[in-house]
């Protein structure tokens, strides 16, 4: 059955159909046969893994000594990543554009393609989150409980309350920072909401136990006062639990909520896509008007400030950073834990680990990530220069990121702060040679998911910086082991050198490297 063009389902089709052709994209292009297969045993994959977890879980949550905390924390971490993936999908709708002009150009309502667009990300959301969720209530039901497949309706109730948010607090956001400005804040806040979903349960792990027995009291003693369906804010608790009532009316607060933000925005959602297709890159034109530009020589100097300029240019780019970090702060939340290391020692190691991770971030993107990998290769200067001016690059955006918590650490140990300081900096060093070394060409965009490219250069990425992280431990803690630590890293970055060297010697092998990194390497237009 084809369906009517320009309705809302022949929309929503259409929009599901892109996002399935860039998941595919992100697989390699893979066929149907394989992606038939990688579902299969994905599927078998996720579902034996669920088996036990459900049956460690099952008596937090359903059992005789059930407590609501358990489902409020899982809840709250959904919902929050629910919020950010909606975020991030309006704002690329506004700003990669798509076929968004020529949609807007067509005879058909502003509220109608502002909802499929809206129902398209409220999928991809859902979906996001769906693939480690829905094998849980599928054990669960096959274990002789089916209240677990309330999820489903849950998942979807709180898909489309979090789209609604996100698209109201981007088009916000979009209006009152401006064009220009609201890219970065609507990134830079999706990943702080992003965030609370890997802190969400640490926050509340490292709290006192009195004050963590007290609000789960609070917790309970509130759920049982107002009942699910009485407080808004326990009725998704109550409709994962599988609550009848809060099933109902969870439903139809995202259907209501979800189409009262559609009409409501429609028209500023079709002025803020016009206003984004011409938004200006920066406030340059003034500036360039009294401040005329300077040319000035130096092969390092130029280099670095292109390459800083690039980063100051992309706002995603920002967001991509700001959550690797979040993700490594659970790091610190397990060591403050321990009552073994204090709070200093146990910083430390998130400190080293944050610096290796996103100077591979950076290094990665400066080599791998090159708009203009012809003109480089081209230029009468020596390949050697141009990898001591990037790595150079490197080291200032690092700097900036561990610059306050090392200032934090000096305050309690000027000693544990310069080590920790020796310790980011080598371990920054060692991932960036890394990614210098062994370039693997990508789109800027996909910073996040360049290790797809190769699972083995990302394993000796994270045991570097694992490596330094417990070098550091070791080292504070004085004992001799941490030159066992210190050792294996060099003897991985002597290895990746000597293969990188032998690559560079064999002309054949350095002639098809370069031409590879030429060719692959993507130009932005």
């Amino acid at each position: 059955m084809s369906l009517a063009p320009s309705s809302f389902a022949w929309l929503v089709a259409h929009d599901v159909r892109l996002n399935w052709r860039r998941f595919t994209d992100m697989l390699g292009g893979v066929g149907i046969v394989g992606l038939t297969g990688l579902f299969v045993g994905g599927g078998i994959v996720l579902h034996l893994v669920a088996w036990p977890a459900v049956l460690w879980i099952e008596p937090f949550v359903h059992g005789d000594g059930a407590t609501i905390m358990p489902i409020a924390t899982a809840v709250f971490c959904i919902f929050t990543w629910m919020i950010a993936q909606g975020l991030f999908g309006v704002t690329r709708t506004l700003y990669d554009r798509g076929d968004l002009d020529l949609l807007l150009g067509a005879p058909i309502p502003a509220s109608r393609i502002l909802a499929a667009k809206a129902a398209a990300i409220a999928a991809s959301t859902l979906g996001s989150i769906a693939l480690l969720v829905v094998p849980l209530a599928n054990v669960g039901a096959l274990l002789g409980n089916p209240a677990w497949l309330a999820v489903y309706p849950t998942l979807i109730a709180l898909a489309l309350i979090a789209t609604a948010l996100g698209l109201g607090l981007s088009i916000g956001l979009f209006f009152v920072l401006g064009p220009r400005r609201a890219r970065l804040y609507t990134q830079m806040t999706g990943a702080v909401i992003a965030g609370a979903f890997v802190l969400g349960a640490q926050i509340v792990a490292i709290l006192p136990h009195h004050l963590r027995d007290a609000i789960v009291g609070w917790l309970a003693s509130a759920g049982a006062a107002h009942g699910a369906v009485g407080n808004a804010a326990f009725l998704p608790v109550g409709a994962a639990l599988g609550d009848g009532r809060a099933i109902v009316m969870l439903l139809a607060s995202g259907l209501i909520l979800f189409a009262v933000a559609v009409n409501l925005l429609a028209t500023r959602f079709a002025a803020a896509t016009l206003a984004a297709a011409g938004a200006p890159s920066g406030d340059t034109s003034a500036h360039h008007a009294t401040h005329p530009v300077r040319f000035r020589g130096g092969l390092a100097r130029n280099l670095r400030r292109k390459e800083w300029r690039l980063l100051a240019r992309d706002p995603s780019l920002f967001a991509q950073l700001g959550l690797q970090i979040v993700y490594t702060i659970p790091i610190a939340v397990v060591l403050l834990r321990s009552e073994a290391l204090p709070t200093a020692l146990a910083l430390a190691p998130t400190i080293v680990v944050i610096a290796a991770q996103v100077s591979a971030s950076l290094a990665w993107l400066m080599v791998s990530g090159e708009d203009a990998p012809e003109l480089m290769a081209s230029a009468p200067v020596h390949a050697s220069e141009v990898d001591r001016a990037k790595l150079t690059a490197v080291a200032l955006p690092v700097f900036i990121i561990v610059a306050l918590p090392l200032v934090g650490l000096t305050i309690v140990s000027w000693r544990i702060a310069l080590l920790t300081a020796l310790f980011a900096t080598a371990g920054a060093a060692s991932t960036a040679l890394l990614n210098f070394w062994h370039p693997m060409p990508g789109n800027r965009r996909g910073m996040l998911r360049r290790h797809s490219q190769s699972k083995l250069i990302a394993l000796v990425e994270h045991a570097l910086a694992i490596l330094w992280a417990i070098a550091i431990v070791l080292t504070l803690m004085s004992s001799p082991i941490a030159l066992v630590a210190v050792g294996l890293v060099g003897a991985i970055l002597l290895f990746i050198r000597s293969r990188h060297r032998r690559a560079m010697d064999c002309p054949a092998s350095h002639h098809a490297t370069a031409l590879d990194t030429i060719t692959a390497a993507p130009a932005r237009v």
